[in-house]
């Protein structure tokens, strides 16, 4: 074997070994990011006006202004289905697992939702995971949509929150109104919080802990006297 093609082996070997020498690295960086699936989670009552403002109006937005700030295309996740009773899918189990952030939309119907509470008691359970690494402001952004007076004492103790009570028409006519830029303008804001949020979340972690929904006893079955 030629000197030459034995000086062109051993660079084509020395190359393949630094290749894997530098590879691992960058495939852990991707797979802990895919590891999470979703940059925000909107949890919110699916039934009633606050569900027909955030399928109209909050969650298109949030969308389209998020896009307008972070480094890559938003990955937002919106349930669009009926509540039906305390039936908590894989599906929606495992989006709030493999979610960064919880943005929750703080309304009466919220708190008595055993979804919504499951939802965000499952973030506030993986601040309390996470201790000492627990971000500064929290896996939670609230949003007020209405009526705090009824909200659960934690929500009420809770200094930083979002309000939108001004904002807050259901109707697909909202968007031609003046209003709504001064909606824009504060779903902007929002967009710019939850970059600086997203920011300091921490890696994720497979044990996670989710709050199941509470199991509601059935209701008693009424004999027929013989």
């Amino acid at each position: 074997m030629s000197t030459s093609l034995l000086g062109e082996l051993s660079a084509c070997s020395w190359l393949r070994s630094a290749d894997k020498l530098s590879r691992p690295k960058v495939l852990y960086r991707e797979r802990a990011d895919l590891a999470y699936e979703w940059d925000v989670f909107i949890s919110y009552p699916r039934h009633g006006q606050v569900g027909t403002w955030v399928s109209n109006h909050f969650a298109p937005v949030l969308r389209e202004c998020l896009d307008s700030v972070l480094p890559q295309q938003p990955r937002v996740f919106i349930d669009n289905g009926i509540e039906t009773g305390v039936i908590w899918s894989d599906v929606l189990k495992q989006a709030l697992l493999r979610s960064r952030l919880l943005v929750a939309i703080w309304t009466p119907p919220f708190f008595r939702s055993h979804w919504c509470m499951s939802e965000w008691e499952s973030m506030l359970a993986r601040e309390a995971f996470l201790a000492g690494g627990r971000p500064p402001r929290g896996l939670v952004y609230p949003v007020v949509y209405s009526d705090g007076n009824h909200f659960a004492q934690k929500a009420k103790q809770t200094q930083f929150r979002r309000d939108l009570t001004a904002f807050t028409y259901p109707y697909p006519g909202f968007r031609d109104s003046a209003a709504y830029l001064a909606f824009h303008d504060a779903m902007m804001a929002i967009a710019a919080d939850i970059e600086t949020h997203l920011q300091t979340v921490p890696p994720w972690q497979a044990d996670w802990p989710i709050v199941e929904p509470p199991v509601e006893a059935s209701p008693p079955v009424a004999l027929l006297e013989l």
